[in-house]
């Protein structure tokens, strides 16, 4: 009887941590669908939508299909001196940010960093533009942009299913900050906002 029980319990911890991983898989994935379908939301009917605003018709949003392989962890590397960099935007302009931190991480095998900056002036509010080996062909040329949340500590989380189109891949005259130099990626993402 002891044996059957020993066999029995590393089955029944196998199966168990593969119930738990596929719950955990899913329910990922509908994080990322509610994540899109709010977005969809905002641009079909709120206020501040640029479509509503142009009453202009708006077709939802296309994107990867979710894969947890582009969420990832990382390391921020702070400035600790203040350094500022100026970006060109989709119009021609410039605008001026603070050099806030490198995100560094590792994707598909390979060590990469992003440059996370900070808008002059508006509080906490940080940019993380970056181009990729998608950026003109299944996504957006001018590059995309991805949130992050930033605390005390060093540890962030690039989650890639989030990365999103800014306005100006809707409408021209819009006005959008292209990726510095420093966030073009040698690496296809194939996650997150499809071109339209």
């Amino acid at each position: 009887m002891k044996k059957i029980w020993l066999i029995f319990i590393p089955v029944v911890i196998v199966v168990f941590v593969i119930t738990q991983s596929g719950n955990s898989d899913e329910k990922y994935i509908q994080e990322i669908q509610t994540f899109w379908e709010e977005r969809n939301d905002f641009f079909r009917s709120s206020e501040a939508s640029p479509f509503v605003q142009k009453n202009q018709d708006y077709q939802e949003v296309a994107y990867f299909k979710p894969n947890s392989d582009y969420r990832v962890s990382g390391e921020l590397s702070r400035f600790t001196k203040r350094e500022t960099l100026t970006l060109t935007n989709s119009d021609g302009t410039k605008t001026t940010y603070l050099k806030f931190a490198n995100a560094n991480f590792k994707i598909k095998g390979k060590v990469c960093s992003l440059l996370i900056l900070k808008a002059l002036g508006f509080g906490n509010q940080y940019l993380l533009a970056f181009g990729d080996e998608t950026s003109g062909d299944s996504t957006y040329g001018g590059g995309r942009y991805l949130d992050v949340a930033i605390g005390k500590s060093d540890l962030i989380t690039l989650d890639f299913n989030k990365a999103y189109n800014p306005y100006c891949a809707y409408f021209d005259d819009f006005t959008c900050p292209l990726p510095p130099r420093e966030n073009l990626l040698d690496v296809a993402i194939n996650a997150g906002e499809k071109n339209k």
